[in-house]
């Protein structure tokens, strides 16, 4: 096949006056991202792209679409000069390729967790928006809740001191994702199994909380236990079991545990805490549904409990605050830098599960 000639634009045409032009590749979770991306002012939805014929006729139905901004090769709609941006929305293994795709075409992008498949590519691809001077962002959605996202307040204000440990779990009792011959479960289209998957929103929440310090070293294990009873007719080799141990800068440490199934007693929960000097705080989420936020410290010589009643009611979205940055030349929160920094650490617990040994983390 001949090479397709790279059509080379502006970082992007959109200004003030104009909306930012956006398209979607991948319409699985690439569905989610054109909900967001609806509801942003200043945005337009330009063109879709997706291999199968009839989630893209769907799609171009459901959001309004000419048959011209309808993409079954996601190469055209790169060079079709409709679009100043794009979210990459596919399986892990095209990440990668795609985003560089998309950076080459003089595109912003918006990749989908993890960045990539492993930290070389992510480095790459970071570099590559670098040196092109466009933005990169990651959907690391989970951070911008606002349960997420009051912590933060907490821990940014200082509220909760000088934080010196963190620990998440998030486990489900039966929840390896897909069917016979799923990607998610297939390492060389994954890159991981419930570490890369639920692992890495776990890492960029906590690490956001904390500020992003430099990573220093890495100690985990992975397992895997019940991919031949949850999974008999496929072949999984990806863990649905990992527990991390993280160092960080300045003597913090975070501990994980995430599984895709075990002997748990909900079906799925997350718990988060923080610990600082002057306060702890505390999320909870069981079955699904988020119990209160509960912040803890001492006052006056006693031991305090505080129930958070409200919650942020300005959390913008992963897709607005992309989109914001392109049009105020800004930084997204959810960046490209801390996609590689989470890369960084999952590479190093696969790293460490493998040689038994605790791996330092370069650069």
């Amino acid at each position: 096949m001949a090479a397709r000639k790279t059509v080379r634009r502006k970082t992007t045409s959109a200004t003030p006056a104009a909306p930012t032009r956006v398209g979607v590749v991948g319409l699985g979770m690439g569905r989610h991202h054109l909900n967001c991306y609806k509801n942003v002012p200043d945005c337009v939805i330009a063109g879709v792209s997706d291999v199968d014929t009839t989630r893209l006729a769907a799609a171009g139905k459901e959001y309004g679409l000419p048959a011209s901004a309808l993409f079954a090769d996601a190469q055209a709609m790169f060079d079709s000069g409709l679009l100043d941006a794009v979210s990459i929305a596919t399986p892990n293994f095209l990440h990668h390729p795609l985003t560089m795709a998309a950076l080459k075409a003089g595109l912003h992008v918006l990749c989908e967790k993890p960045l990539a498949m492993d930290t070389a590519q992510a480095r790459e691809m970071v570099r590559t928006a670098e040196k092109r001077g466009l933005k990169l962002g990651v959907h690391f959605n989970h951070r911008m809740t606002p349960a997420a996202r009051a912590i933060a307040q907490y821990a940014h204000a200082g509220d909760l001191g000088e934080i010196y440990h963190a620990r998440i779990s998030w486990h489900r009792r039966r929840g390896i994702p897909g069917g016979p011959g799923s990607w998610f479960f297939d390492s060389k289209r994954s890159g991981g199994g419930c570490l890369i998957d639920l692992g890495v929103h776990a890492m960029d929440t906590v690490m956001s909380i904390l500020g992003y310090p430099k990573v220093l070293a890495v100690n985990g294990q992975t397992r895997n236990v019940f991919g031949k009873t949850d999974k008999p007719t496929s072949v999984m080799d990806v863990e649905d079991f990992v527990t991390g141990y993280i160092r960080l800068e300045g003597g913090a440490t975070i501990a994980l545990e995430v599984s895709w199934a075990s002997h748990h007693e909900h079906p799925e929960q997350v718990v988060m805490a923080i610990y600082g000097t002057e306060g702890g705080a505390v999320r909870r989420t069981e079955n699904y549904v988020d119990a209160p936020i509960r912040i803890h410290r001492r006052e006056h010589g006693n031991l305090v409990d505080v129930q958070l009643a409200t919650l942020p009611s300005d959390t913008p979205t992963v897709q607005a605050d992309f989109v914001k940055s392109i049009r105020e030349d800004g930084n997204p929160q959810c960046s490209g830098d801390h996609g590689l920094a989470v890369m960084q650490i999952l590479d190093g617990i696969y790293e460490s599960s493998r040689t038994g040994r605790e791996v330092r983390i370069k650069g």
